[in-house]
């Protein structure tokens, strides 16, 4: 991809090489800390993370790689069940040799660590997700206010639909405003997320995370897919009060699945927690990162 990156202070890029595909991983703070993965979620890339690698880079190792499909890897036809991108990772890590991290995701990112903390929970000492429900409800038919939150995943989906959004740009505008709450995208801000979604095999990859989600993982997540595997890694979830895909979430229904998870709602916040309020991430992370 020909267009420019995006630059943070003290961040330095690089191309990892992992099963058969390119990730672009932004990194920073000294190679010798403890080291953070830090997984973005769409309609983004590493970039979401600038003002979260500039803090935690401080004392910590930082990894952002950019998610296959979105940002600077390579968007290949196939490979979008959220699985492949837990895999993906777990080779990352073993491509850069580190035994164990911290990780901190946001919406499909959050779903990729809480895959990665259930395929090798030893790899992973302690998960912060945000804006992501867990995968533990009831095995029930989700309401119509939940499902009415996700109007945007079904045209995401659709056949030819979906990539053509994408190469148009203001349907990705349009989310990154309608769904964050505190503060606002600047111009520039949202012209560095809708520009790489417009390049062709990246607006097919956007189609291609929904397709698979709404036609392979949403009925068995629906219908306790995962009640047979629990989670061990302590685990924390910021979860904005004014984010549309939590809208009708209960914070109670996962104790005996992932009896380690707490659950924190934050006021006046939308779906980009992470950006919204860097601040809270930081601590939160801090936080988390630093009990047994």
């Amino acid at each position: 991809m020909s267009l420019p990156l995006p630059q943070v202070e003290g961040i330095e890029h690089r191309d990892v090489h992992v099963r058969g595909i390119r990730l672009h991983v932004a990194e920073g703070g000294p190679r010798d800390a403890p080291p953070i993965l830090l997984l973005h979620g769409w309609p983004q890339h590493w970039w979401m993370w600038r003002d979260i690698l500039t803090e935690l880079g401080r004392d910590h190792r930082v990894i952002a790689p950019d998610l296959r499909g979105l940002g600077w890897s390579d968007a290949p036809r196939r490979g979008y069940v959220k699985q492949e991108m837990a895999d993906d990772n777990i080779a990352l890590l073993d491509a850069l040799g580190l035994d164990r991290v911290d990780l901190i995701g946001h919406d499909w990112g959050a779903f990729t660590g809480f895959l990665i903390c259930l395929t090798a929970p030893e790899r992973i000492n302690h998960f912060l997700g945000c804006s992501i429900p867990h995968l533990w409800g009831p095995a029930e038919r989700p309401s119509l206010k939940r499902l009415s939150a996700l109007w945007y995943q079904a045209a995401l989906a659709a056949p030819g639909l979906g990539q053509g959004l994408m190469r148009q740009g203001e349907f990705t505008k349009k989310v990154l405003i309608s769904a964050r709450s505190h503060g606002r995208y600047s111009d520039y801000e949202l012209e560095q997320f809708v520009a790489v979604l417009k390049q062709p095999e990246h607006a097919l990859a956007s189609a291609q995370y929904y397709r698979s989600f709404l036609l392979h993982e949403l009925k068995p997540l629906a219908s306790g897919g995962f009640h047979d595997r629990p989670l061990s890694t302590p685990t924390r979830l910021l979860w904005g009060r004014k984010d549309p895909i939590l809208q009708g979430a209960r914070d109670d229904e996962h104790r005996g699945y992932a009896p380690n998870l707490e659950i924190e709602w934050v006021a006046d916040t939308g779906h980009f927690l992470p950006e919204e309020r860097p601040e809270l991430v930081v601590q939160r992370a801090r936080e988390l990162f630093a009990t047994g």
